[in-house]
């Protein structure tokens, strides 16, 4: 009876053993031929991602990456009551995926193209039909991870974003008609990722036959500030918004031991710099996730990125977004810099307005205006903060702000949209549908009274 008991015994232990051998093995399967999904991870000795909580973290992150999928747009641009009439668009964007900012030590190379559409591949074929140099300019040089250079998946971030819009405001314009080249226009920094991702964004939106003719301006600064770009005081609350971020930074004395492993992986030319930028970090993060890459703990590996280091780094970006959301030195610095932009976008919308009231005394079709800008993340950081808007987190790749210029009889509103989202209520809490046409100047006037005691740009850049 006993030996019975024992024999039974070891049938069900090898039977719960060989179970879970079996779970396990099936589970692993599906981890294999989850691409799109999940992050991949080298099969070395040790896995780069020791521990549940490092997983999450990465996986956390890929929000930035802004990972473009075909035919996938929820934004709510373009929806809104039918009692209201669409007069102009404006929106401020930042560029696609691109590679590091500083120079990865990468033997192997990252491949940068492994999330791109099929009109990605349409633009592609269309360009190549071209002879001319500064056409083919407009694509991404390789599949491969280019530092600063905007990558095929960023491209196709853009284009789609681009298709997104024709679809959410094809109620209101045709973008195939003729008449797009005299009703879109665009804005671009000088930068090739600005450059390249504009044109990848008008290929969305016009399509092949127009969007190369589309009216396009180059300002040579990130926050297009036009006619009000110098600013001492500007500069200042800048160098004191990263010396608190800098300091919070160098505090974490967790994160030490990280950032000697980043230093490692950066080209000599990099490694000159005494000690490591939070901004650095996130880039070098951005780097791995984005693009499904997370380099292991083996010995051939300069960088190990598992739950040790990766802990703490986690917290300290909540942490640091924390402080920049309710940093007093970014908002003002914030206020500065988009003083030119949000002055341009007033006097733009202004002019809209105008012409509608022409047009409307001459019975004519009231068609839609639409202007872009391609920027990048600190164009949109400042604009958030001067806003109160920013949640203090690196806007992901191909983020968005937009203005809709509504018109209900002889009244005109402001609708402001963040990432498809509408935030107008937070800029007017007391308004009881959307803001006045006007808001932006105004608020912007008495933000700057509030911080700096006076409406001037010029007194307060000398404050």
């Amino acid at each position: 009876m006993v030996l019975m008991k024992k024999e039974v015994l070891t049938f069900t232990t090898f039977g719960t053993i060989l179970f879970v051998v079996l779970v396990g093995y099936w589970y692993l399967h599906l981890l294999q031929n989850d691409q799109h999904t999940q992050l991949n991870v080298a099969t070395t000795e040790q896995s780069s991602i020791n521990g549940q909580s490092a997983f999450a973290f990465f996986d956390s992150m890929k929000k930035y990456c802004n990972i473009p999928t075909q035919n996938n747009f929820n934004g709510r641009e373009g929806h809104f009551e039918e009692e209201y009439g669409l007069l102009g668009v404006i929106t401020i964007f930042r560029h696609g995926d691109r590679g590091p900012l500083v120079t990865v030590n990468d033997k192997i190379g990252t491949n940068c193209s492994l999330y791109v559409t099929e009109r990605y591949k349409q633009l592609e074929n269309y360009v190549r039909t071209y002879k001319s140099d500064l056409v083919v300019k407009l694509l991404p040089k390789s599949d491969f991870c280019i530092p600063g250079l905007l990558s095929k998946q960023g491209a196709s971030q853009l284009i789609e974003l681009g298709n997104g819009f024709k679809e959410s405001y094809a109620k209101y314009f045709d973008f195939s008609d003729s008449n797009a080249v005299k009703h879109v226009s665009a804005t671009t920094t000088p930068y090739s990722r600005t450059i390249q991702s504009i044109y990848s964004f008008l290929f969305g939106l016009v399509g092949s036959k127009t969007f190369l003719n589309i009216n396009l301006q180059k300002k040579s600064d990130v926050t297009f500030c036009f006619k009000n770009c110098r600013c001492e005081a500007a500069n200042r609350f800048e160098k004191l918004h990263k010396l608190e971020l800098k300091n919070f930074f160098e505090n974490e004395s967790s994160l030490q031991n990280f950032s000697s492993q980043v230093q490692k992986i950066l080209k000599k030319s990099e490694k000159s710099k005494k000690s490591i930028l939070p901004s650095t970090l996130k880039d070098m993060i951005l780097h791995y996730a984005c693009h499904d890459q997370i380099p292991d703990c083996s010995v051939e590996e300069p960088i190990c990125l598992n739950s040790t280091n990766i802990i703490p780094l986690d917290y300290y970006l909540k942490r640091e977004a924390e402080v920049s959301s309710s940093g007093l030195n970014l908002k003002k610095a914030g206020i500065l810099r988009v003083y030119g932009l949000l002055n341009n976008i007033d006097q733009q919308i202004l002019s809209w307005i105008n012409m509608s009231k022409k047009r409307k005394s001459k019975t004519l079709l009231n068609l839609p205006y639409f202007h872009f800008f391609s920027g990048h993340d600190l164009t949109l950081m400042y604009i958030l903060a001067s806003l109160r808007i920013y949640d203090g987190y690196l806007p992901h790749f191909a983020s968005r702000l937009t203005f809709e210029i509504l018109q209900k009889r002889s009244q005109y509103y402001l609708r402001i949209l963040w990432n498809g989202l509408d935030v107008t209520k937070k800029i007017c809490p007391s308004s009881l549908t959307y803001c006045n046409a006007r808001i932006l100047v105004n608020f912007l006037h008495t933000e700057m009274k509030r911080h700096f005691q006076t409406e001037e740009f010029l007194e307060a850049c000398e404050v």
